[in-house]
């Protein structure tokens, strides 16, 4: 016959090996998802390259005085000249600037331009590099102060502020 002491080891290992056992089931069984980056943050990234490229373009660099206030932004001149290939070109240089020149082949944009005439909201396509379709997208908006003396023919001639959206997107 087996003695106390071997049972009471015996009861100890089965003891044990549940233990180790458990332990093995909860570690192999817990959820860890390991992805090598989200899609949002992406979208953060290329949000703030918009951002900033409207930043950049809407800040007046001469500061010269012209005898009413100082000179226009690139975006305002832009606009109030209704020059989107120029607008369009002037952006993606500077996201090819800022993100270089392997990772730029993939920007697109498509940029908009909404006014009011009168009682009536109205907008209309300023550029873009090619149609949207379903790629995720992130939508730039900048506010753009226009004064009565431009020549762009879709707004009328006086003071006012246009909303410019740019719609960025890879692929």
């Amino acid at each position: 016959m087996v003695k106390t002491e071997g049972q009471l080891y015996t009861i100890e290992g089965i003891a044990a090996s549940v233990l180790v056992m458990t332990t093995i089931y909860l570690v192999l069984n817990t959820t860890t998802i390991l992805t090598p980056g989200e899609t949002h943050v992406y979208d953060m990234q290329l949000e703030q390259l918009g951002n900033d490229i409207l930043g950049v373009m809407d800040f007046n660099e001469t500061w010269v005085d012209n005898g009413y206030g100082y000179t226009k932004s690139p975006l305002q001149n832009y606009i109030e000249t209704n020059d989107g290939p120029g607008f369009g070109a002037h952006f993606l240089n500077l996201a090819k600037m800022t993100v270089g020149k392997e990772n730029f082949a993939d920007i697109n944009l498509n940029a908009n331009i909404t006014y009011r005439t009168g009682s009536h909201i109205n907008s209309y396509n300023f550029n873009h590099t090619r149609d949207y379709s379903r790629e995720r997208a992130v939508k730039i908006t900048r506010w753009v102060n226009i004064d009565d003396k431009h020549t762009n023919p879709h707004l009328e001639a006086r003071n006012q502020t246009v909303l410019l959206e740019v719609l960025l997107w890879r692929g």
